[in-house]
């Protein structure tokens, strides 16, 4: 395997760094076989050094493998996925511990979570660039493809009802922002934004690397940003709202099967923002908008010397739109017949490998066979 040891010299400004960490390993007998696939991100200007170092593949029993239980259907998703395939593909126990981003990042960095399936970039750039640094953390695959978020949306009836309301500036006016206030908002518009512990929660209200996109575009006054509690809870008060044809100014991602269901983006509208190219690194924390994402999937680096043929795996991982709105969907009208959300992502992981064949070519045969065997049992 190779160990990445860092030489950083710190400079003024910022660069764009294609990480070289992307990095796919194989083992058979002796032979070590890389694949670099570059990840363009921005970062501090730095040089980074790689040493190639040649590690025997471990022995012995296998280690059981804990992911991050990210609090959101389409990371959950994956994890059932990648789950079922790790457990009777390679023969890992496996398990995860629930929580919010960012708790859960630190559980990454420190080796209580070997894999996280979902990192959210540019919500996570600062930490997720120090973690890599500081070896602690790699990039091994990409995921949740064709994605997008505002923290600014409203119905389409709102804006058909008010054809001038197309904009954050117009939450500073007093008839727009009254659409949205509520009994106990002291006449400010009421954003359903981010949940606590949230990445995304930091670039509302703002993280000591930016003044946030509240405080940016100079809402406070106007806007009261109201955290949730929980993603069953936003989303419940996003549908309620429609059913019911009142306004309502939200945060939401996709591709969700929520979304696709209210009509984004035809029925859902993005007020305008500044575009991601003003602000500084495109991050949205100094008041833009958010770009589109790079989700990845992370890994422990402890994982790599554990574990290494798992890069292959997530190397490999493909999630599509289709792939998420479909499994999302079917947890969607069956998880009420399950004892526990853990058991009902389960389930979908089993009809989504038993009624798709795209993930057969992520894994090598002799895997492939298991979880098949699993699947046929």
């Amino acid at each position: 395997m190779l160990k990445s040891v860092t030489d950083s010299r710190t400079m003024s400004g910022f660069v764009v760094l294609l990480i070289a960490a992307f990095t796919m390993f194989s083992f058979a007998c002796s032979e070590t076989i890389i694949k670099e696939v570059p990840v363009e991100k921005v970062v501090e200007k730095v040089v980074i050094q790689q040493v190639e170092v040649e590690v025997p593949a471990p022995e012995g029993p296998k280690r059981e493998i804990v992911f991050g239980g990210l609090n959101w259907d389409s990371a959950l998703v994956q994890n059932g996925i990648a789950r079922y395939i790790v457990e009777h593909g390679y023969g890992h126990e496996t398990s995860q511990i629930e929580g919010a981003t960012v708790p859960l990042f630190q559980g990454l960095r420190k080796g209580d979570i070997d894999i996280t399936m979902e990192i959210w970039l540019p919500n996570q750039n600062v930490v997720w660039n120090e973690a890599v640094k500081a070896g602690e953390v790699i990039p091994v695959g990409k995921s949740l493809e064709d994605n997008w978020q505002s923290t600014f949306l409203i119905p389409a009836y709102i804006q058909e009802a008010n054809p001038d309301l197309d904009s954050v500036e117009d939450l500073k006016d007093d008839k727009y922002k009254a659409l949205f206030a509520e009994a106990d908002s002291g006449g400010k518009a009421v954003l359903y934004g981010c949940i606590a512990g949230w990445a995304c929660r930091g670039v509302q209200e703002g993280t000591d690397d930016g003044p946030g996109q509240m405080v940016a575009y100079g809402l406070t006054d106007h806007v009261e940003l109201r955290d949730p509690g929980t993603s069953g809870a936003l989303a419940a008060a996003v549908e309620g709202a429609f059913k019911k044809e009142e306004a309502i100014l939200f945060y939401y991602w996709g591709p969700t099967k929520l979304m696709l269901d209210l009509g984004y983006p035809e029925k859902v509208i993005d007020l305008a923002q500044p575009d991601p190219s003003t602000c500084a690194n495109n991050d949205p924390v100094n008041g833009c908008a958010f770009p589109p994402a790079e989700v990845m999937i992370a890994m422990n680096t402890e994982l790599v010397k554990d574990a290494p043929y798992l890069i292959e795996f997530f190397n490999n991982w493909d999630w599509s739109a289709g792939n998420q709105l479909a499994a999302d969907g079917w947890y969607g009208e069956n998880s009420g017949n399950y004892g526990s959300s853990e058991e009902a992502f389960e389930a979908t992981a089993v009809w989504y490998l038993s009624n798709n064949d795209a993930w057969q070519s992520w894994v090598p045969g002799d895997v492939l066979e298991n979880v098949l065997a699993a699947l046929a049992n």
